[in-house]
């Protein structure tokens, strides 16, 4: 009788692939808004620091988009020049955004401030004594369509920027490295402001490159955080600018690179103010 030798299975212990990490959501923890002499701040505060895009949406409302950031949807009394606060959730392309509505009594300036994690919408005026139907008025922005164009043009009036770090002043590196510490674009009816701020006086350069490309180069700078590399997409704005792109190029002396993608060719000027480098871009 033919004898046969046992069958010995071998089992061999496979890792288990760990499942890609998902990235949580900006969050927004908080909305209030205060009185101050001249009119209210409406303040924004997030989990994280935030991507942002303001505008003008018509003659009596100012909007502030806040990109990729998750809310709960409601509406907060008013206060001073502004009828309500009513925050929304809208989907633009399979990406989520929350839009913060500010209807206003009458048309008045404003101004958007990010630092850290924290968005602070400055408008002026002192109010009325007229009272306001909030959800019956509010219809409109919460049915309106993201980035609402003026006339067929673009939206006029409008910011965009990226909270990424503290507006305290910081002191240079021990290398004399520079920091950029946000990066934005500003709109009106007159011209457009594409500017970087940094944390100290920075040697620079500008330059065209082609038809439709400016450079700005900031000397021995580099870009602490990472979502101050990405591009600010101004296309929707009645501007001459339709994409700031910010790198760093590393060399022995490192250098931030900023490329300003033109619709079309205007005349612009480079200024200093403050700790800000400002190009400015006639229309």
């Amino acid at each position: 009788m033919r004898a046969f030798a046992p069958l010995f299975v071998v089992v061999v212990a496979m890792p288990l692939l760990a499942a890609p990490a998902v990235l949580a959501a900006p969050r927004i923890e908080d909305v209030k808004i205060n009185q101050r002499e001249g009119g209210v701040d409406v303040v924004i505060t997030a989990s994280e620091p935030l991507t942002f895009q303001s505008w003008r949406k018509g003659n009596a409302a100012v909007v502030v988009d806040l990109l990729e950031a998750e809310s709960p949807v409601r509406t907060l009394p008013g206060l001073g020049p502004v009828k309500a606060v009513e925050i929304t959730r809208h989907d633009v392309g399979g990406t989520g955004l929350t839009r913060v509505s500010l209807p206003l009594w009458s048309t008045q300036d404003y101004d958007v401030k990010a630092v850290d994690k924290t968005i602070v919408v400055a408008i002026t005026g002192v109010g009325t004594a007229q009272k306001l139907d909030v959800h019956a008025t509010l219809r409109s922005d919460i049915l309106a369509p993201v980035l609402v164009a003026s006339a067929d043009r673009g939206i006029i009036e409008g910011e965009m920027g990226r909270a990424t770090a503290t507006d305290a002043p910081l002191y240079a590196q021990a290398s004399g490295a520079r920091t950029m510490t946000y990066i934005g674009f500003k709109n009106s009816g007159t011209q457009s402001r594409v500017f970087a701020r940094m944390n100290d006086a920075a040697e620079f350069n500008v330059r065209k490159e082609g038809d439709n490309l400016i450079v700005l180069e900031i000397k021995n700078a580099t870009i602490p955080l990472r979502n101050n590399k990405n591009h600010l997409d101004s296309t929707f704005f009645d501007s001459p600018v339709k994409m700031i792109t910010p790198s760093e190029i590393e060399d022995a002396t490192p250098t931030i690179r900023i490329t300003i993608e033109m619709k079309a060719a205007v005349p612009f000027e480079t200024k200093v103010e403050g700790r800000e480098i400002a190009i400015y871009f006639k229309k």
